[in-house]
């Protein structure tokens, strides 16, 4: 079917589902209706799709899951779900309209670059297994690494916490094929689990590492979570650190894995456990033969030839380089001509950089390599992808990012249309609220006063929190995104942190205009801001916070208490005095043509001040706050009145006085709160 025909049977189905998804009839109200404002019916996201494409291509540009995918086209009659299945347009925008969105067919708009489906085991090659050192803070997986690669990393770690990830390539004399063995040391502070999780979606092997003087700790009960995700997709041995310590109990640590879900060799599992020692070398031989064997069992293998995929595990700003990526190839030969695509940017390769620090002309599957070339810096976790040319790459990333500019458009509609509908509810609840207060009795300013405490009231509770904005800069882009996952959860339904952009490299004068301009904070991880850069910042009367520290809890804090200070204060209602009314009567007032109601009362408790506000409680219900206009005692005015006295009060704005109704004299105090 061609296109025209495609988009015209869409649309007949378009209408089909608009009149089998219509609402039936509603029954006659037994109640009056709300007057709130109800929200407009959701549209259709536009999407546009290439005139063929596979199941799971369909699946990643429609950026659902493939499972409510392959329910749909179940549902639909296709019987072939696979997710390598060859799609016809037609079957691809009925899939996608069924799934709300508005599809288009168009090559040109739609071309991007999609991972290939697997070769054949014929084609495929060993390579060296992929092993990720995981584990809580500060229980010794980079002394681990660093005792195994032999080199001095761990002493200059801020605070002792590995601050990124790093991919490394240790030698193993014993192993046939490819005797490498690539390792990832990911962070194991509490706010780098994203980073700790992409680790675990690109390893073969997992080294659970547990500190045999600490045992089982939060966030290896994390680790151990992510190997449960994963399935059998991971092989597993635990490293039991710090064993040269006098006095550590290996055994009440192997109990606490088994608790925790590890079923260790020991105790009759299927998961060994090596005890090490970075400091004396115990274990470490090993442990690497362990690692080893379960490589070889697992027949590790990748295709050698054709285009490249692989995993940006971090990137960077590097001065003479520029930007920087570290990828982790997964499949294909990366040569130092390629060009390649990475979210929403690309590359003509310049460099290529593997561990060792000479330059190659070629890497394959399972190794690391620092890529340099790269057009902007790419995200740590985006899916690298070789193109057949420049133009290619080019074209594909033109794409991409037209459609991140399509999403941010359809979202700005969206929100447009939340205000409007929020405006209509606001002005129906401020009539009904004002109807209400003068059914009450209450008049003038009075009832001004009802219907702008309740709009107070609906926006205070669901316009949305009062934001701290966020500018922030880290090293390398691994621990920006960790920085931006530690801060962006930070508040509460009152106030909380949004981040305004997030970047790698130093503090720049660019960065200060911009939070200036706009009245964000600064947060520097790992990175410096110039003198003349400081200046400017403190410089009054707009100055602009900035925070820096290699220490990532640090930052935490101080973006925590900042967040604390946007909350508005606790209003404390403190009351001086009450009086209960005996009497109402009216008196002339010069000047006015009605008669002034004045409340008799007699003061029960503490003392009644004419300079505080004052409330109107009747049975239990606040019915008026307000300032006292009058305040006599028999025909004197006076500013404040004993425990006991007999005196008259009039409110402004208030006059349904009641005998019985109670008067308090009140006081109200901020107080500061916290998170």
């Amino acid at each position: 079917m061609v296109p025209g025909r495609v988009n015209r049977s869409l649309q007949r189905n378009r209408d089909e589902v608009r009149v089998s998804n219509a609402p039936a009839p509603a029954p006659p109200p037994r109640h009056q209706p709300s007057k709130r404002a109800k929200s407009k019916p959701k549209q259709l996201k536009k999407v546009v799709l290439p005139t063929t494409l596979r199941l799971d291509n369909l699946v990643n540009i429609l950026k659902e899951r493939l499972s409510t995918v392959q329910r749909a086209a179940e549902g639909m009659g296709l019987t072939d779900t696979r997710p390598d299945r060859l799609l016809t347009s037609e079957d691809a925008s009925l899939l996608a309209l069924e799934l709300g969105f508005d599809p288009e067919i168009n090559d040109d708009a739609a071309f991007d670059l999609f991972p290939l489906p697997l070769s054949p085991p014929e084609l495929l090659s060993p390579r060296p297994p992929i092993t990720g050192i995981f584990g809580h803070v500060d229980h010794g997986k980079t002394s681990l690494l660093d005792a195994l690669r032999s080199t001095s990393v761990a002493a200059g770690e801020a605070g002792g916490i590995t601050q990124h990830i790093g991919a490394f390539e240790v030698g193993v004399a014993s192993m046939e094929g490819e005797p490498t063995i690539t390792f990832l040391d990911t962070p194991g502070h509490a706010a780098f689990t994203a980073m700790r999780s992409r680790g675990a979606g690109v390893t073969d092997v997992v080294v659970l590492v547990v500190a045999a003087d600490d045992g089982v700790k939060p966030q290896t009960e994390e680790v151990i979570g992510l190997i449960r995700s994963a399935s059998d997709e991971l092989g597993v041995v635990v490293a039991l650190t710090k064993c040269d310590k006098p006095g550590v109990d290996t055994t009440k640590v192997k109990h606490e894995l088994m608790a925790a879900g590890v079923e260790v060799e020991d105790f009759g599992g299927d998961v060994p456990c090596v005890e090490v020692s970075s400091v004396t070398g115990q274990g470490l031989a090993e442990l690497v033969e362990t690692i080893s064997a379960i490589a070889e069992v697992r027949e590790l293998k990748a295709e050698r030839a054709g285009r490249v995929e692989g995993r940006v595990i971090e990137s960077r700003v590097e001065k003479g380089r520029g930007n920087v990526a570290t990828v982790l190839v997964l499949r294909g030969c990366l040569r130092n001509t390629a060009s390649l695509v990475a979210g929403t940017t690309w590359a003509r390769v310049r460099t290529l950089i593997p561990p060792s620090g000479k330059a190659v002309v070629s890497v394959y599957p399972g190794q690391p390599v620092e890529v340099t070339g790269w057009k902007d810096l790419p995200a740590a976790g985006d899916l690298v992808l070789e193109a057949a040319t420049e133009d290619e790459a080019k074209r594909a990333i033109a794409n991409r990012l037209r459609r991140v500019e399509q999403e941010k458009l359809w979202s700005d509609v969206e929100v447009i249309n939340e205000k409007q509908r929020r405006e209509a509810e606001i002005l129906a609840i401020r009539k009904d609220e004002e109807d209400k207060a003068k059914a009450k009795g209450l008049r003038g300013n009075a009832v001004l006063h009802a219907g702008d405490a309740a709009v107070e009231e609906l926006v205070g509770a669901s316009d949305g929190p009062k934001e701290l904005l966020l500018v922030i800069k880290a090293d390398v882009s691994g621990t920006v995104e960790a920085v931006v996952g530690a801060l962006e959860g930070i508040g509460n339904a009152e106030a909380k942190v949004k981040i305004l952009s997030s970047a790698v490299g130093p503090v720049t004068q660019g960065d200060v205009d911009m939070a200036r301009a706009v009245g964000a904070t600064i947060v520097g991880f790992n990175v410096k801001a110039p003198g003349s850069v400081m200046k400017d910042a403190a410089k009054v009367p707009n100055p602009v916070p900035v925070h820096t520290s290699p220490i990532i809890y640090r930052l935490v804090d101080t973006v925590r208490q900042a967040t604390a200070d946007l909350l508005p204060k606790s209003i404390e209602t403190r009351v001086h005095g009450e009086a209960t009314v005996q009497m109402v009567f009216d008196i002339s007032v010069k000047g006015r043509k009605e008669p002034k109601r004045i409340a008799g009362s007699k003061v029960s408790n503490g003392v009644f001040q004419k300079a505080r506000k004052a409330r109107v409680v009747r049975k239990g219900e606040v019915l008026h706050t307000g300032v006292v206009s009058t305040l006599k005692q028999v025909k004197k005015d006076v500013l404040e009145i004993p425990k006991g006295v007999e005196c008259g009060i009039a409110l402004d704005d208030f006059d349904a006085w009641e005998v019985d109704d109670l008067i308090q004299s009140v006081e109200e105090v901020e107080v500061a709160r916290t998170l």
